[in-house]
């Protein structure tokens, strides 16, 4: 009798013995792993928010709220937590930012500036939002001109320069210099001729002519 209760004794034994080893052996590494979660999660929470987070066995404080709980078998649990003051203005500033861009109409997401396109409340799809500052998000519009010249005061694209009388000068309207574009003989370079007709042939009103029709090396007095 005696042998078998021995027996029985020295079986619980190594099996309590074999409980310890299992539960420092293997929730040893469950219990860094819960950490590093705890820890990768405090990191991404501070990037995101600009305020601190702590690793801690739960329950976090009085002052704290806790964001996350890693839960163990047999050990204590971790959480991430954070102070309850700086949470909360944390959440308003993300809720403000948020609500920043909702919208019900594309009105309310006009900045009324022409050049950079007209900014739309898009209620379709990924855009719908449930919001008490709108049901929609404003999304950037296009650039209207595709040149890239804008004129905002006129709220017009700049059309580029033409040269509708095919002289090589482009029209004196939209920054050439051609002072008739109608007309391929009046155009800078060319040559000018003193008549009565009065007509600015190289689109340079100082210039009048050198008419000198017998060569006496005096130019004719229609040309002053």
């Amino acid at each position: 009798m005696k042998t078998l209760i021995t027996s029985l004794l020295s079986t619980a034994v190594a099996a309590v013995l074999w409980l310890v080893a299992t539960l420092l052996f293997v929730s040893a590494p469950a219990h860094a792993d819960a950490q590093d979660k705890a820890r990768q999660f405090c990191s991404a929470y501070e990037e995101k928010s600009g305020y601190g987070c702590q690793v801690e066995k739960c329950r976090c404080g009085k002052t704290e709220t806790e964001l996350k709980r890693w839960k163990r078998k047999m050990r204590f649990d971790i959480c991430a937590c954070v102070n309850t003051k700086a949470y909360n203005m944390y959440l308003e500033k993300a809720e403000a930012e948020q609500n920043r861009n909702r919208c019900n109409t594309n009105a309310d997401c006009s900045d009324g500036v022409f050049c950079n396109g007209e900014e739309v409340c898009r209620t379709d799809g990924q855009y719908r939002v449930n919001s008490s500052a709108g049901n929609g998000t404003c999304v950037p519009g296009e650039p209207p001109c595709d040149s890239g010249l804008c004129f905002e005061r006129e709220k017009k694209c700049k059309v580029a320069c033409e040269d509708k009388d095919g002289d090589g000068y482009a029209a004196m309207h939209c920054g050439g210099d051609d002072c008739d574009d109608n007309d391929p003989k009046r155009s800078p370079g060319n040559k000018e001729i003193c008549d009565s007709n009065g007509i600015d042939e190289d689109c340079n009103a100082r210039t009048v002519g050198d008419l000198d029709v017998d060569g006496d090396g005096f130019i004719s007095m229609q040309c002053r």
